[in-house]
């Protein structure tokens, strides 16, 4: 009686409910949300880049228990801050290694920019005038670079290893081996002062790698940027200009390493022929520590703004434990070293295991 009341057929009231599946006309039942995960072939394309999150996480515990101070907001601003430069010249480095080449001469281009910058600055007084010539000098240089590049039978290590000696060479004779300063007040304001107690430049940093992540994730020179390094025959097959790719992303590399070396010379205070040298293993290191391949093909802006994070705190954290430079020269090379190698391994054990 009771079915008849409510209007159900007694055969189908006593049936089980199956709840329902959420189908995909081609791809049938989707998996719940941690099969995906656990699945390589269905994981979503940001969990990847989310890799090196938890090993930057426990870095941090680790020297927070171990040192002083690590977690203080006035520290934490400090690792930011002077992870800045690095990071920037990261993101250039990044498009870079994604085409499956390399840039050894970001420290040099840091120096050029940097002093050219500065010269401008000093000689006619004009901050805008100055970061506009410093910028033209690390675009064009790292243009010139990537046209040997494209065009020339030589691997980009030979290529941008040379252009390191020309271009820091180049610099110290033309200034004379001298360090250019004073520069404005103003100017040094930038990399110290900020709203929140954070500098300008910290999100300046914060806005360039919004912007680049999207230029490679949706457009069109993005795609074409991981397809180049994924398979330079597949690229040309596809139409993509292989050299014209190539002189972009060095003349990207160019601009930012250019963009750093005015950031440094506001941190400064000048600018001088060396001052981008011993940051180049920083550079390198942030990208390929964060999970972007050196073969090319794999990365993203965020997994290199882990890695950039992930030397700022173990850096910082050293320093607070009162090891020396070269201690911590060691450790940091060690690091890169096995982030290298893991991925050198894993391209050599997937082919195996798939055979399998």
């Amino acid at each position: 009686m009771a079915s008849s009341r409510t209007g159900e057929d007694p055969a189908h009231a006593s049936a089980p409910v199956t709840p329902a599946i959420d189908t995909d006309a081609d791809a049938g039942p989707r998996p719940a949300p941690l099969a995906r995960l656990r699945d390589p072939a269905r994981r979503p394309a940001w969990f990847a880049d989310l890799s090196m999150l938890p090993a930057l996480a426990v870095l941090i515990v680790v020297l927070s228990v171990t040192t002083d101070g690590l977690l203080t907001s006035s520290n934490i601003i400090n690792v930011f801050s002077q992870s800045t430069v690095v990071a920037i010249a990261a993101i250039g480095a990044t498009f870079v290694i994604l085409t499956g080449g390399i840039d050894l001469s970001t420290g040099s281009v840091i120096g050029a920019s940097g002093v050219a910058g500065a010269w401008v600055i000093t000689t006619v007084h004009s901050v805008p005038a100055g970061i506009a010539f410093a910028l033209l000098v690390g675009a064009g240089i790292g243009a010139l670079v990537g046209l040997l590049v494209a065009r020339l039978p030589v691997v980009p290590f030979a290529v941008t290893l040379a252009a390191l000696y020309v271009v820091s060479g180049g610099t110290t004779l033309l200034s004379h081996g001298r360090t250019i300063a004073p520069v404005p007040a103003g100017f040094i304001d930038f990399s110290i002062d900020g709203p929140g107690g954070v500098p300008y430049a910290v999100w300046m940093t914060l806005g360039l790698y919004v912007c680049a992540q999207i230029a490679l994730t949706r457009t069109a020179w993005g795609r074409r940027v991981i397809l180049l390094g994924a398979s330079e025959e597949v690229a040309r097959v596809n139409g993509v200009s292989v050299g014209r790719v190539k002189v972009g992303v060095y003349a990207v590399a160019g601009l930012f390493s250019a963009l750093a070396g005015v950031v440094l010379t506001s941190e400064l205070a000048g600018a001088g022929a060396s001052m981008g040298s011993p940051l180049l293993l920083n550079v390198v290191g942030g990208v390929v520590l964060g999970g972007t391949s050196l073969f090319g093909g794999r990365g993203s802006l965020l997994r290199t703004a882990t890695g950039v994070l992930f030397l700022g705190f173990l850096s910082n954290g050293m320093s607070l434990l009162g090891l020396a430079s070269y201690d911590q020269q060691m450790v940091t090379g060690a690091l890169i070293f096995l982030a290298a190698s893991a991925d050198g391994l894993a391209r050599w054990v997937r082919p195996r295991t798939a055979a399998a």
